[in-house]
């Protein structure tokens, strides 16, 4: 590791002597250099001059990325060496795919604050955003970003200095953790290439040092150009913003040639210039290098073309035909007075060889042809009598020929032309380059891999076609080899190629083996079933069968299934063979088998119609290709253990293969999914189920039908982001669900958020994902959505093949994206973790479905916020804010769950991407948290209405009735740290108003121009407010009771006699409640927002009413409130007031709950303790005759102070808005001092 000062004095530090805080964790070698006291301009941090061995190279999400020490000149900016980065992330779904470079030892610790960092990137135009990262004191991460609000990354071809500013004001000391990250999250610009980095640097202070490089623009012909006409003249722009060209180092090359000499430069126009008489027509290709006079180095490559003058011309078809001829016909264009032609042509010899070549009649040939170098030399004479093309090049493509990944095509080019008339060399014109890809006749796919398993080939023709009659063969090791049967009872398999050597095993009749072509000395070779271990078995004990002929032949199907295939672990290759055309060779790994013969992980799954359908996954060995579903309705099952089967239904179902790691990278193994769907069902009907197949059945599961009554309520949970990797995973997620389940019984399906598990690559964490989900998922259906962790590897194939989903969304993310309905309500999937294209098809798709939605109320779920709850993320703009957000706005979606960042959160009512604070309408979008181990650091962004960010396990249960989406979140104890509704806003007053309790901005004022709720946990049982004590005789009509000051009420109300004229923006002079709430602002009961606004729709916590009620009637108490959770809250004053004069009790643990919504019971409940009412008999509503408030609401119903909600209900236990609040206080004031 190197740090040095730019151009100053190294400063070696021992560690007992670093500057700024000492070392991070982790960092522990012995000397190393850093920046003195004296912070110079800038210091190297790494130029990679002492190697790499030091350096730690984290590639993630990504096929192959490698790290290497340069040492070619071209690609090292300063000293002898610079680092390639080589890098694969072509197809990676997975985002970001991202390298990280940084110290194996770890942070670096820093003295003072850098205020930009700067290094050198040779790129090659590619679009990859770098930046580099930082830590503060604290830990929490940030980082300088190479890259503009475009996020326009390496847009560049070579060498480049960069600078990226190092955001400021963060506690220090700060330490380098990472030099650079390289990061593409955009799957079009994901690709196959390098780059190189040199002298990563730490900027202190500006520096004048010329950094930039020269500028080299073509003039005539521009890049690509095609020119109809002969070149006048070459130009090329030469400039350099800083110390000035060094012609001494500038090197023109055209088609090979160096012209630097015959290439002249003029200082006073900028321009390179070089006659166009000295080129001829036909393809060109010009390399143009210089530095500047501070060795600042610049380079361009590219290419024109000449369509003029005597010249060759090569064409082909731009598909080459696997075992095909592929020819290339050369002649000349614009043809003059050529009598021969010499030419070579270059081509990649993996791919073609030279058949034969053709000339035209009275044309003589002469050849020498080079197949194992890619290279062929033609000389043509009497050219003159060539009518057409003048020579054709016969290549055969190898049946082997294939584009490697990353290469979109292969590449033939002309070199060492020559036009000779007369002896005479007239022109050298090179013909421009073939481009061609490899084309196969037919598509040959395989599945089964596990040893052990049959193989099924499946053989399809150019239009997709199944072809009947192809022959499948191996091709490689196993063409040369036989597969022997043992035929004896037992035979020996000996170690050695000798009978008197160790047995290896005693192998039994029928086993098979691959083996040796032929026997020598009687006795086969053979590799056992691990593919390493081979060993020698008798003749006489076996027959053999030579690999080297057809396995067989495909049906009508296209089909051939044999057991032939995978005899040993190992890699093998197969192909297709029609005649002489063949398919693609198809190279596969045979696996160990994974799974049991008895069924495991049952789960069941949400399906489009949860009355009628009943929908389950399972796995097991993939040789157990048959299973089935046996389901009885339980009221048949009769009175034994076992059911009555002249009840039971039996369906066969589905399976898929699926060949997966079982850890991150591990080795492979094959699994078999089942999935079934049951149709047809009875409604709201129970069931019992059990899957599995003869002498292999699970046990039997109960499952119940949802009912298809829209007047009752739907419920269930939904948790996120559970990563279940671990047994203290499973554990805190089970524990979790065991408790919503416990606490919320009438649950009828899960939702989760996404990442479930924390590799999706690790088969592993998908089962214990299975094993902590078993205490519901065979009973309970479950939603599912994929998350960024999920996605990983062979994730999303888990995803779907391991589970059942409907099959309703866009065509490229059937299962990723779906919809499902239960009774009044619709339910939308959506797959955040596409690519930019996906996100675009499912959008579209996400628009049409919610056209044709006719339900009540509609929930979303994704797992990536639209909105971020976490620290940091505030301005990451995410594909679900971009594409998902304005439509689910538009559509006005009730509710969105998301899940992502682990913190507990909820926003404003989003409209139009802004949160709506003044109204309800807009979209609530709800991050679940964490249902896990794994929890981050939140940050209360302004557009987040609430947020609980503790570090456990959270789940939401959320029942949807009627009126309203009620959610409540708990923790595994039990505490509620959220409760609150999603309601339908209204334009005008229901037709029978009814004044509920509605939170008042807070008296003091907050940190932003709203309240802000904070969660508060509480006792594990759900809090009931104390009842009411019985009340004493009282007259008929309502007066206040002596808990009140009648004159100071009294001088409350007078204010709004001389109080000046109130509006506000949110509240129309039109609407209902316009009146009570600017009567209740006038006497000062309520205030509005600082913009103007009053937010009428908003709910009321139990503190703001509290502070609406002391303030209405005068309360005032100079002692402190003696519940346990408001010692210090901003409303503590108001709610002492309260408490000293009865008017609330709190709960019975000695708590108030103040960031609670009230609820409209409550609310009756303090206004009838200022008030001797008189009890009513009749309660005219049916859902408050059995509530704990009923004597109250009666009363005060009786009265004319509250009416209800509609449908003779009066819904005591929903929260009310604050213009239903104020006017349910201005109407008891009214009638208090009427009388």
């Amino acid at each position: 590791m190197k740090i040095r000062a730019w151009r100053k004095a190294i400063v070696t530090l021992s560690l007992v002597t670093l500057l700024a805080g000492g070392l991070s964790p982790g960092f522990v070698q012995n000397n190393h250099v850093y920046a003195a006291d004296m912070v110079t301009p800038s210091v190297i941090v790494e130029d990679f001059e002492d190697g790499i061995s030091d350096v730690k190279f984290n590639p993630k999400r990504m096929y192959d990325a490698t790290l290497h020490l340069e040492d070619n000149q071209k690609h090292v900016r300063n000293g002898q060496y610079s680092a390639r980065i080589d890098y694969d992330m072509i197809g990676i779904v997975d985002n970001p795919s991202q390298i990280e470079v940084g110290y194996k030892t770890g942070n670096i610790p820093l003295t003072g604050y850098p205020t930009k960092v700067g290094m050198w990137v040779y790129g090659n135009n590619e679009g990859h955003l770098l930046t580099t990262k930082f830590r503060d004191q604290g830990g929490s991460s940030f980082q300088a970003e190479f890259y503009d609000a475009n996020q326009t990354g390496i847009n560049w071809s070579g060498w480049k200095y960069i600078e990226a500013a190092v955001p400021q004001g963060k506690p220090g000391p700060i330490v380098l953790e990472l030099f650079f990250q390289l990061k593409q999250s955009n799957m079009s610009k994901k690709n196959k290439g390098s780059i190189w980095v040199d002298d990563i640097t730490l900027i202190y202070e500006d520096s004048d040092e010329d950094k930039d490089v020269p500028s080299i623009k073509p003039i005539s012909p521009v890049e690509n150009d095609v020119l109809n006409a002969p070149l006048d003249e070459l130009k090329v722009e030469l400039t350099d913003n800083g110390a000035g060209l060094d012609l001494d180092t500038l090197s023109v090359l055209l088609d090979g040639s160096d012209i630097t000499q015959g290439a002249n430069y003029s200082s006073d126009t900028g321009l390179l210039t070089y006659p166009g008489a000295f080129l001829d027509g036909g393809y060109h290709e010009l390399i143009i290098d210089v530095k500047d006079m501070a060795g600042n180095p610049a380079s361009k490559t590219y290419a024109f073309t000449i369509n003029a003058g005597e010249r060759l011309f090569m064409t082909a078809d731009g598909e080459a035909v696997s075992n095909e001829i592929y020819p290339v016909q050369v002649n000349i264009k614009d043809y003059l007075n050529a009598e021969s032609v010499k030419f070579a042509l270059n081509y990649d010899a993996s791919t073609l060889q030279v058949e034969s070549i053709t000339q035209a009649a009275g044309v003589a040939l002469d050849s020498a042809i080079d197949n194992d170098h890619g290279m062929v030399q033609v000389a043509l004479d009497n050219v003159t009598a060539a009518t057409h093309d003048v020579v054709t090049v016969n290549f055969r493509v190898s049946s082997h020929a294939i584009l490697e990944r990353g290469e979109n095509y292969k590449t033939i080019t002309m070199s060492n032309p020559n036009l000779t008339a007369g002896g005479v060399q007239t022109s050298s014109p090179l013909a421009s380059p073939i481009h061609y890809t490899i084309a196969f006749p037919y598509q040959l796919a395989m599945t089964g891999m596990g040893l052990g398993t049959s193989s099924t080939f499946t053989v399809l023709d150019r239009e997709g076609k199944p072809y009947e009659g192809a022959d499948i063969v191996f091709t490689g090791l196993l063409k040369q080899s036989s597969v022997v049967t043992v035929n004896t009872v037992t035979s020996s398999v000996y170690e050695d190629d000798d009978t008197s050597s160790d047995v290896l095993m005693v192998a039994k009749a029928g086993e098979r083996f691959y083996a040796s072509a032929e026997p020598e000395d009687g006795l086969f070779e053979v590799i056992l079933a691990d593919g390493q271990t081979t060993g020698y078995i008798s003749e006489a004990d076996v027959s053999s069968q030579l690999l080297s002929s057809s396995l067989g032949k495909t049906d009508a199907k296209g089909q051939l299934t044999t057991d032939l295939t995978t005899l040993a672990l190992g890699t093998y290759q197969v192909q297709a063979v029609i005649g002489d055309q063949n398919s693609k060779v198809v190279h596969y790994e045979v696996v160990e088998q994974y799974g049991t013969d008895e069924p495991q992980y049952v789960q069941t799954y949400v399906t489009e119609d949860m009355s009628s359908q009943l929908s389950a996954a399972w796995q097991t060995k993939p040789d157990q290709t048959s299973t089935y579903i046996q389901y009885i309705e339980a009221s048949d099952w009769g009175t034994g253990e076992s059911p009555d089967f002249n009840h039971v239904k039996q369906q066969h179902a589905e399976s898929e293969l699926q060949v997966l790691s079982m850890k991150e990278n591990g080795t492979k193994g094959e699994i078999r999914f089942h999935n079934i769907l049951i149709e047809g069902l009875k409604a709201d009907t129970a069931y019992k189920y059990r899957v599995g197949y003869e002498g292999n059945w699970s046990e039997w599961h109960e499952y119940s039908t949802v009912d298809q009554n829209k007047s009752t309520p739907t419920s269930f949970l939904f948790i996120t982001d559970s990563h279940t990797n671990q047994s203290q995973g499973i554990q805190a997620y089970q524990a979790l669900m065991t408790s919503a389940l416990t606490q919320y019984p009438s649950t009828q399906f899960i939702m989760h958020g996404g990442d479930m598990v924390d590799v999706g690559g690790a088969f592993e964490e998908w089962q214990k994902f299975w094993q902590a989900s078993s205490v519901y998922a065979a009973t309970l259906p479950t939603a599912l959505t994929l998350g960024n962790h999920d996605v990983k590897s062979e994730g999303k194939e888990v995803f779907t093949k391991g589970a059942n989903f409907p099959k309703n969304g866009p065509a490229s993310q059937l299962q990723y994206a779906y919809s499902y309905e239960v009774d009044d309500t619709h339910f939308v999937v959506l797959n955040s973790e596409g690519t930019e294209e996906q996100m675009i098809e499912q959008a579209a798709w996400l628009k049409e479905d919610l056209d044709q939605n006719d339900k009540k109320w509609t929930i979303a779920m994704f797992h990536r916020p639209a909105y971020h709850t976490e620290n940091g993320r505030e301005s990451l703009v995410e594909y679900t804010q971009t594409y998902f957000a304005p439509i689910l706005e538009e559509k006005k979606v009730d509710l969105v769950l998301v899940g992502h960042d682990h913190v507990y959160a909820r926003t404003y009512p989003m409209l139009e991407g802004k949160p709506n604070k003044a109204t309800n309408e807009g979209t609530v979008y709800l991050d679940g948290g964490a249902s896990g181990w794994k929890f981050y650091d939140g940050t209360q962004y302004n557009y987040l209405n609430f947020i609980f960010d503790e570090d456990v396990p959270v789940y939401s249960a959320i029942e949807i009735s009627d009126d309203k989406i009620r959610v409540e979140a708990r923790t595994s104890a039990g505490n509620i740290v959220d409760e609150f509704s999603v309601v339908k806003t209204t334009d005008n007053e229901p037709s029978t108003p009814t004044p509920t309790p509605t939170p008042t901005p807070t008296p003091t004022s907050p940190s932003t121009s709203t309240p802000v709720t904070t969660p508060s946990p509480v006792p594990t049982s759900t809090p009931v407010p104390t009842p009411t004590p019985a009340q004493t005789p009282t007259p008929s009509t309502l007066v206040f009771n002596d808990k009140v000051d009648v004159d100071v009420v009294k001088a409350i109300v007078e204010k709004e006699q001389s109080a000046p004229t109130v509006s506000f923006t949110d509240v129309p002079a039109a609407s209902w409640s316009a009146t009570v709430v600017e009567r209740a602002a006038k006497m000062g009961i309520v205030t509005g927002y600082s913009d103007g606004s009053y937010h009428p729709n908003e709910k009321v916590t139990r503190a703001e009413f509290a502070t609406m009620l002391a303030k209405a009637f005068g309360l005032a108490d100079a002692s402190s409130s003696s519940f346990s959770d408001t010692q210090g809250h901003w409303a503590s004053e108001a709610i002492s007031a309260l408490q000293a004069k009865g008017i609330i009790t709190g709960y019975s643990d000695g708590s108030f709950h103040p960031n609670q919504e009230i609820s409209r019971a409550e609310i009756v409940a303090m206004l009838a303790r200022l008030t001797n009412y008189a009890p009513n008999t009749f309660n005219p509503f049916s859902d408050a005759t059995a509530n704990w408030a009923s004597e109250q609401i009666s009363a005060f119903a009786a009265a004319g102070i509250v009416s209800g909600k509609g449908n003779g209900l009066f819904k005591p236990n929903e929260s009310a808005s604050r213009a239903e609040s104020v006017a349910m206080i201005i109407r008891l004031l009214d009638k208090l001092l009427a009388q």
